[in-house]
């Protein structure tokens, strides 16, 4: 089979592997489609791990099962989520899926940038979900961020009538847009500096898009001018740059929440305020990839077509191509989510 090695963004080599095979309770499955992450384009994260095979967002067809499988068949339309909980320790028992060893340690093998790959047992009982006939492959490989966006909604305990500020409107912030709808949100404000994005934002449904200030305290003011609050009491930063954390902590309500959904180089900061954060009572939280309860909710949203995710796919590549789709999706041109497509 075809595999994808990575060693840095611009030198990926497709190599020929033999075709593993399940064990006990395991499931192999043939590839369709994998959607390339932007956590696939960092190379201060990947590089010093490489060589590699990446792919974390694959769909695909069942092609055999390990003894004592049960729940799935040869044949199968399947979305398998990469990481899966023990659901014993103290994390998982606290309900921090995200934060259990396990979790950070499953994986599917190779890799979703292969033809082929297998799945644990834990990923077969706990984290494995049939594709309906009517979503695309392509589709479910939006399965797995989309569940990030979830997690991330969850945890900043938004509910219906919440006012939301979000920074950000790559593929995320498009995901975010659609699910805020879904949630109830209603008074949304969306901060994007790209042209681009900002065309992109108000087709997926946001009505107030703003290009934010450089001063965070006059856009802070802007902000509560158009909410007649002191702020958003829920705020989404789902941008990397700096500038936008800055911002997003400047643009909370009294008792509101910051969430930081995107991920920094790990030598960047920002300042905080201690006093600003005590007398405001501002939460700040952040979240790091989904669990089997977020995955299970973004396909019911895919499938039901509350999010639009054939419209989010905007370029398609074969495996032998997965260099471009990383420099692609690392740069800010005019696209949202690449897919990886299998024969």
């Amino acid at each position: 089979m075809k595999v994808a090695v990575y060693y840095n963004n611009h030198d990926v080599r497709v190599e020929e592997r033999p075709i593993p095979q399940p064990k006990s309770g395991e499931i192999l499955v043939q590839t369709k489609a994998c959607g390339v992450c932007v956590a696939d384009t960092m190379e201060w994260y990947l590089t010093p791990r490489a060589p590699l095979t990446l792919g974390h967002e694959p769909s695909g067809l069942i092609e055999a099962v390990g003894s004592g499988v049960t729940n799935f068949k040869v044949g199968d339309r399947v979305v398998v989520h990469h990481h899966v909980p023990c659901l014993v320790c103290e994390h998982c028992r606290r309900g921090n899926f995200t934060m259990c060893t396990t979790f950070r340690t499953t994986h599917i093998h190779p890799g979703g940038f292969s033809e082929f790959f297998t799945a644990s047992a834990l990923h077969v009982e706990r984290d494995t979900l049939i594709l309906p006939d009517h979503v695309s492959f392509e589709a479910g490989t939006l399965v797995e961020p989309l569940a990030c966006v979830i997690h991330a909604i969850r945890k900043a305990g938004i509910k219906a009538g919440d006012s939301v500020a979000l920074i950000g409107t790559g593929t995320m912030g498009l995901m975010f847009i659609e699910c805020l709808r879904y949630w109830g949100v209603r008074d949304l404000v969306v901060y994007e500096v790209l042209d681009w994005r900002i065309k992109k934002a108000k087709e997926f449904g946001a009505k107030e898009v703003l290009i934010p200030d450089n001063n965070p305290e006059k856009e802070a003011e802007r902000l509560c001018a158009i909410l007649k609050s002191n702020g958003a009491d829920k705020v989404i930063i789902a941008a990397k740059d700096i500038r936008a954390m800055k911002l997003g902590l400047r643009l909370a309500n009294k008792g509101g929440t910051v969430t930081f959904f995107a991920t920094p180089q790990p030598d960047e900061f920002v300042e905080l305020y201690p006093s600003f954060i005590f007398f405001n009572e501002i939460t700040i939280t952040s979240t790091y990839s989904a669990d089997h309860l977020d995955t299970r909710m973004a396909l019911k949203l895919i499938a039901s077509g509350d999010v639009s995710a054939d419209k989010i796919i905007s370029h398609k590549y074969p495996l032998e191509k997965l260099s471009d789709a990383i420099l692609q999706t690392a740069s800010r041109h005019e696209s949202l989510k690449c897919v990886i497509e299998f024969e």
